[in-house]
């Protein structure tokens, strides 16, 4: 009876054993995952503001392609406004160049 105890006993110490080791790695894996939680919500922040940038950005680039469209429009304006001004220049010369012949035209009737 006597090394049956023993023997008994002996189970018990390796299962009290293999009961310490279960929970060691129990609280590693804990720990481990507890550290996993942690990175992941730190992951989620620095997504959550990165797609915050990426509105930012999506948000001027429209801002900007709008302005340029703007700028363009002013330009294509000016553009007409410098034809219809070398127009005016166009006529106005010629008229200086008529009225130069003109000129010499009344000034030769005024000494006939």
């Amino acid at each position: 009876q006597e090394a049956s105890v023993r023997r008994l006993e002996l189970e018990i110490r390796k299962m009290d054993e293999e009961s310490l080791m279960q929970r060691k790695e129990y609280d590693q894996v804990i720990n481990e995952r507890d550290i996993l939680g942690t990175q992941l919500i730190r992951r989620n922040d620095e997504l959550a503001l990165l797609y915050e940038k990426v509105k930012i950005q999506q948000s001027t680039l429209r801002n900007g392609e709008m302005q340029y469209q703007s700028r363009l429009e002013d330009m294509r304006l000016l553009k007409l406004k410098i034809k219809d001004i070398q127009r005016e220049l166009s006529v106005a010369r010629g008229g200086v160049v008529n009225i130069d012949g003109l000129t010499r035209e009344l000034m030769q009737k005024q000494r006939e």
